[in-house]
């Protein structure tokens, strides 16, 4: 045998199994009979190696090095913008579960207004700082309309009336209102021995409607009056002007009780005289009968 031909075919066979193996791996496959996670390969590309620096390889007999259970390395584009795993924005590491990368300008896989409002847009808003169509409280509306920020504070649109912003679900409303008509309330009582009554004037100041009420008089109750209920009332009195029980001349009782007046004069019945005379600030009556003495009858309210 020619050693020269021997030696020559030695060689050729350890050449050829150097370089399949090389070539293997520069096409991104595994070498024969070696698992992707012990074949010195970054087969996923994630600039880790093997089992067990790769976190996909679970040991070192597994043959892929990506992680299906793992969005950044489970080989698949999940947020669907054209990158996959390392390569895509979102990945911070192999290890990371959320391949989407909320914040640059591209609304992508899961994201929504909801979870990330600065790609996708925020989603219509309104709340209100004074929690509804108050208009006695100042408030403020914002929120969100078209993926436009808005903040509407309540507002005095005169001395009378006011703007008032609140929310309808998640859309700002507004209507100018009146804070209200100036006038009495309430009826008449009685305050410092006269007639008053309240007087409401409303107004609308820093965005909120307001009123103040004040006590106006209505009636001054004079000397000899008392306030009662709301109204003035003489107290009780009497006068005679036949100046006392006079049966001979007729007069008159007159005066107050009970807050009313009254007027009585003395009259005649058949031969009696009904004669009215005061008893301290009441009146009384006593009947007398001019028949006898020095009378024979009555007329026009007095003995004759």
């Amino acid at each position: 045998m020619d050693y020269r031909i021997l030696v020559l075919a030695v060689i050729a066979v350890i050449a050829v199994g150097l370089i399949v193996p090389l070539a293997i791996a520069a096409k991104g496959g595994t070498p024969r009979g070696l698992a992707a996670c012990k074949d010195g390969i970054d087969n996923d590309g994630d600039n880790y190696i093997d089992w067990p620096d790769d976190p996909g390889c679970s040991n070192k007999n597994d043959n892929t090095e990506t992680n299906p259970a793992i969005e950044c390395d489970d080989g698949i584009d999940n947020d669907g913008d054209g990158n996959t795993d390392m390569a895509d924005g979102g990945c911070s590491s192999p290890t990371d579960n959320d391949e989407t990368n909320c914040g640059d300008g591209v609304c992508e896989g899961p994201e929504t207004q909801g979870n990330c409002p600065a790609d996708c847009g925020y989603p219509d808003s309104c709340s209100d700082t004074d929690g509804g169509n108050f208009i006695t409280i100042f408030g403020t509306a914002s929120g969100y309309l078209n993926n436009s920020w808005y903040s509407d504070p309540d507002s005095c649109t005169d001395a009378s009336n006011v703007m008032e912003y609140y929310c309808s679900g998640a859309y700002k409303q507004s209507q100018q209102q009146s804070c209200g008509t100036d006038g009495y309330t309430g009826g008449n009582y009685c305050m410092g021995g006269d007639v008053y009554r309240d007087y409401t004037n409303y107004y609308c100041s820093s965005g909120a409607c307001g009123s103040n009420t004040s006590a106006v008089l209505q009636q001054d109750c004079v000397t000899g009056q008392y306030c009662s209920s709301g109204a003035c009332y003489w107290n009780d009195s009497c006068s005679d002007t036949d100046g006392g029980l006079v049966v001979n001349i007729q007069g008159t009782v007159y005066g107050y009780s009970s807050g009313s007046p009254y007027s009585i004069t003395d009259a005649c019945n058949s031969t009696f005289v009904y004669e009215y005379y005061c008893s301290g600030d009441e009146w009384s009556i006593s009947p007398f009968n001019c028949a006898g003495g020095n009378y024979t009858t009555c007329s026009s309210g007095a003995c004759v």
